[in-house]
């Protein structure tokens, strides 16, 4: 072969293998990232101490069918593995284990053609390997209980009990649920403590503080649901049912890469926007009616959490004004507490203050014990992984939290009619940094006069 076609050839491969390789995205956190998270989780275990960390169950539907598998957050942080059936070992101090030496093993699932067949490929062993660089890798079912030396671990750190993930059916036990079985029989045989509070408080530590790969995530996730909530101002009107609000939210999430929404889409109209968790979205929008829209996207892992509240005619009546304007300068408030150093209980505290005055001075409630009836949920919780995400009481820089006050007053409440079936609520996701807090989805108007500009313009659909 001559040296200038053997160099075509190898340019060829290279342009092929590059095609494929962009076929699918390559944004999701590093290898990198999730082996120095390993790596500070194993600095806080004891030296005797093993860390259990078992993959997320896979949830039955309906007779054969499952539910889209949703990999235990943990597991995901510390490993990106997005399998089920699998177990994380890590050990502060080298261990031998199965012939081989080290502080963190895992156990997976095996390639099986069968079961490829019918839900895609599996990894196994050399796929784990190649994605997340890790050494000590072996087949779930080598994870036995003779493999574990029980004598030289003096705790175990581990959730499984609090996951539920013992759970015996009758010829219908999988990898994982064994293998957490046998955990159990070790930590019931062997009187060794297990430290399930210790390890909530490390996972609280780590994952409550975002790195940079997480932040990227956040607001890739944030910037898609901006999208969405924008398009449904554009395109909200009387006579269109709550569902389809919720579809074109979820449309402009999954055209943008999002591979779910971050939890359960609500998009309540009249009494339904007064229910917190109003997820049916069944109602047709009248002339009149606010539209209370809670949505957003995840992006690889990372979920946003945005709410607005918008007229379905485009323009706010004053009673809706009046309330919506409260919500918004406590919401504006609430951002302003969010600051490095200060505890989390400060931004419910703002923001409460706000909603309570608001609505003594308008004649809905007499004291702020009353308030409260028509502002019951707390104003932040900390957004990542999980969209009521772990973290730590006290505000850092890292931190991303919600900032999210509402008022809700449903039919038959003590106050004027003209106030009842109007449900608010305005919710941004909030970055602190060192320079004060940094709003993630701003993107998405909040004022009355910006929802009403946009909500002239014409929508995609």
């Amino acid at each position: 072969m001559k040296t200038s076609s053997f160099f075509a050839t190898i340019l060829g491969l290279c342009i092929s293998f590059l095609s494929i390789a962009q076929d699918y995205p390559t944004d999701y956190l590093s290898p990198a990232f999730h082996a120095d998270r390993r790596a500070a989780v194993k600095k806080q275990l004891s030296d005797k101490g093993v860390g259990i960390f078992f993959a997320g169950q896979t949830r039955q539907r309906s007779n054969d069918t499952e539910f889209q598998y949703a990999q235990n957050k943990n597991f995901y942080y510390l490993t990106g593995l997005n399998e089920p059936n699998a177990v994380l070992l890590l050990f502060k101090q080298p261990v031998s284990l199965l012939g081989k030496t080290g502080t963190e093993f895992i156990f997976i699932q095996n390639r099986d053609p069968f079961k490829e067949l019918w839900t895609g490929k599996i990894l196994g062993v050399d796929g784990f390997r190649e994605k997340s660089k890790m050494e000590n890798i072996f087949i779930n079912d080598q994870f036995k209980a003779n493999i574990l030396p029980m004598a030289d671990i003096d705790s175990v750190f581990s959730l499984f009990r609090t996951e539920g993930i013992i759970q015996k059916f009758k010829g219908k036990e999988d990898a994982l649920t064994r293998m957490a079985s046998t955990v159990d029989s070790l930590l019931n045989s062997s009187n060794k403590p297990l430290a399930a509070r210790s390890t909530l408080a490390i996972m609280r530590n780590l994952r409550g503080i975002k790195t940079a790969e997480e932040i990227t995530l956040i607001k890739k996730a944030a910037s898609i649901s901006v999208l969405g909530h924008n398009d449904v101002m554009r395109a909200i009107k009387p006579g269109m049912k709550e569902f389809q609000a919720q579809a074109i939210m979820e449309y402009h999430f999954k055209n943008n890469g999002s591979e779910y929404p971050g939890y359960a889409s609500i998009n309540g109209t009249a009494e339904n926007a007064c229910v917190l968790h109003y997820v049916t979205n069944l109602k047709t929008v009248k002339n009149g009616d606010l539209l209370l829209s809670d949505c957003a996207a995840e992006y690889h892992g990372y979920t946003a959490d945005v709410t607005r509240t918008v007229p379905a005619n485009g323009k706010f009546t004053e009673a809706q004004k009046a309330l919506y304007e409260i919500v918004l300068a406590a919401q504006d408030a609430g951002i302003a507490a969010s600051q490095a150093g200060a505890p989390m209980a400060n931004v419910d505290a703002a923001a409460r203050a706000v909603v309570n005055a608001g609505l003594i001075k308008l004649g809905i409630a007499k004291n702020d014990i009353e308030a409260r009836t028509y502002f019951p949920h707390g104003t932040s919780h900390h957004l990542g992984l999980d969209v009521h995400d772990l973290g730590p009481r006290i505000l850092q820089p890292g931190v991303v939290i919600t900032v999210e006050p509402g008022i809700y007053i449903p039919a038959g409440s003590k106050c004027d009619k003209k106030w009842w079936d109007i449900g608010i609520r305005i919710e941004d996701d909030i970055l602190i940094t060192e320079k004060g807090p940094e709003n993630l989805s701003a993107g998405s108007p909040r004022s009355v006069a910006d929802i009403e500009k946009m909500a002239k313009q014409k929508g995609i659909f």
